[in-house]
């Protein structure tokens, strides 16, 4: 009975490369991820044989599977994978699949040699397998991982450096960036900045923002894949390529990552077009990031610049900026509850058209209330609606999005 497992091996030895052309082909026809391209296909090839000779090695020899490490092509294919971008449950899919024809086939052999206790052996027999997989899967997702790791580390270290070149040097090589970023430069950019409140930052920022993308990419109709870089732990910047004068709605945009349970907020750019519109684009966007945070909590989950562009482009005045509100709006300038309230209603009144119904159904008052409101803002400005309109809805937004930055204190 101690040689039975010794019996097993040498019988399936005869049978061994029938069994690995099997074997590959199942694998190939089961998992479509593993890209069967010349390169990978060889080295598929390679790893199930030399699996299956160790295993036979194991069996032949008496040895202890445990003891045995993963053969090097196994290795070598697992980390050609994490360069690829395929995941690593397809990997260890492929060697369940091994996994199983092979427990086919060594409980078939044990019973088929008519051994004096085939139960025993083959209990035997199903745990060296079980051990040996255990084993080498063990050793080449770790492979995987370190490699994954180390990859994509490289990786973003030659977007970040190819990224600083596009936007800070003007006499980059176009195509050089191209091919390194693996990303055009001509057409349509929509540059979007990501980043985590620090408030509700998730354990893992990574899921975050590897989610993130694909709902960027579906919600603002991207027509190729996304260039992305990281800025630092909490934050991202992506690029979309985008069809010309492509809409960006942040209310649809804020709506799904609400849906998704995202805890992320975005800043969207504007569409502009060739490598100087890359560039433009981007600039826009963090313009956008840098008012939205000064603005926090009070800014929603996502702002595009069209809509904020007059205030994103004097991010960095905010002294001049409180002088310019308190010369527009007088009293109604002053830091407190009273006047801020006063301030959102007549900036809403002013963005409904001057509606006293669509701006008493945007704050849930009755209409009688903004009457009553209107006429006290008015009061407070000391001059007329009709005065400059354009500096007064100006004045508004800037308190909207700085708040108490660009405020009076009240006496």
């Amino acid at each position: 009975m101690t040689d039975d497992p010794v019996l097993v091996g040498g019988a399936l030895a005869r049978k061994r490369d029938d069994f690995i052309r099997r074997l590959v082909s199942t694998t190939e026809a089961e998992i479509a991820a593993l890209e069967h391209g010349e390169t990978l296909g060889g080295l598929l090839d390679a790893g199930i044989t030399e699996n299956v000779v160790t295993f036979l090695h194991v069996l032949t020899h008496g040895l202890d599977p445990a003891t045995v490490d993963a053969p090097a092509s196994a290795l070598s294919y697992a980390r050609r994978l994490a360069q690829r971008d395929v995941s690593l449950s397809a990997l260890l899919r492929a060697y369940r699949i091994g996994q199983g024809q092979g427990l086919d086939l060594v409980t078939t052999e044990a019973f088929a040699l008519h051994l004096p206790d085939p139960a025993t052996t083959v209990v035997r027999l199903v745990t060296l397998v079980n051990t040996f997989m255990d084993r080498v899967c063990d050793q080449v997702g770790r492979a995987y991982e370190e490699e994954r790791e180390r990859w994509l580390s490289s990786r973003g270290a030659l977007r970040q450096y190819w990224v600083g070149q596009v936007l800070d040097n003007p006499a980059v090589d176009a195509r050089q960036a191209e091919r390194a970023l693996d990303h055009r430069l001509t057409g349509h950019h929509l540059a979007v900045e990501v980043w985590l409140d620090p408030r509700d930052r998730p354990t893992d920022p990574a899921i975050v923002f590897d989610r993130v993308v694909p709902l960027l990419h579906t919600e603002l109709e991207a027509r190729g894949a996304a260039l992305v870089v990281p800025v630092d732990e909490a934050g991202i910047r992506v690029w979309l390529p985008v069809r010309p004068g492509a809409t960006t709605d942040p209310h649809r945009v804020s709506a799904a990552l609400a849906d998704a349970g995202l805890p992320a907020r975005v800043a969207l750019g504007p569409v502009r077009e060739g490598l100087d519109g890359f560039r433009r684009t981007a600039r826009s966007a963090a313009r956008t990031k840098a008012l939205a945070i000064e603005a926090s909590p009070a800014a929603p989950r996502a702002v595009a610049f069209t809509d904020v562009a007059p205030v994103a482009l004097l991010v960095d005045d905010a002294r001049e900026l409180a002088d310019f509100v308190s010369d527009a709006l007088g009293d109604l300038a002053l830091d407190d509850p009273r006047h801020a309230m006063l301030r959102e209603t007549l900036r809403v009144f002013l963005a409904a058209n001057r509606s006293y119904a669509a701006t008493a159904e945007r704050l849930t008052v009755h209409r009688n209330t903004v009457h009553y409101r209107i006429q006290k803002a008015v009061e407070a400005l000391g001059t007329s609606l009709d005065d400059n309109p354009f500096r007064l809805g100006f004045a508004l937004d800037i308190c909207h999005w700085y708040g108490r930055r660009v405020l009076r204190r009240a006496a």
